[in-house]
């Protein structure tokens, strides 16, 4: 019996030579692709979420200071979202209570309503909450 080698014109995988390349061609993208995408997208809402979180912040912070839920804490509120890339039409805030006396505490919560959106793979809906409690430091 001869011996084959491979490669040979007597192989018999010879006819499979560039069947793992085109597999390849073609699966990769179909797989890789939407993973990358996924990656930045879920990287654009960790981002919208950390704003959300750093304008609720903000907001608590103004309000403690004012002692109450004013345009100035709104306006402080509407600054760290556009710093952040968001458009503040979009957020819904809430201060609680709309006045406080020195000490008691004040709940800034800050909600927007961000989009998961893969190519290939849908788009979903993903609210965001940020909260943040602090205490008044003026008396009324």
């Amino acid at each position: 019996m001869p011996r084959l080698r491979l490669g040979s014109r007597l192989d018999p995988r010879r006819s499979e030579r560039g069947v793992a390349t085109v597999e390849a061609v073609l699966v990769v993208p179909l797989v890789l692709v939407p993973v990358l995408l996924g990656v930045v997208v879920f990287g654009q809402i960790e981002h919208t979420r950390l704003v959300v979180d750093a304008a609720a912040a903000a907001g608590a912070r103004q309000a403690a200071v004012v002692g109450e839920d004013s345009a100035a804490v709104r306006e402080r509120i509407a600054t760290e979202l556009r710093d952040g890339g968001i458009d503040p039409a979009r957020a819904r805030v809430t201060v609680e209570p709309t006045v406080a006396d020195l000490g008691d505490p004040i709940r800034v919560t800050v909600s927007i309503d961000a989009q998961a959106a893969i190519p290939f793979l849908g788009t979903w809906p993903v609210p965001l909450k940020g909260e943040f409690v602090t205490r008044s430091e003026v008396t009324h």
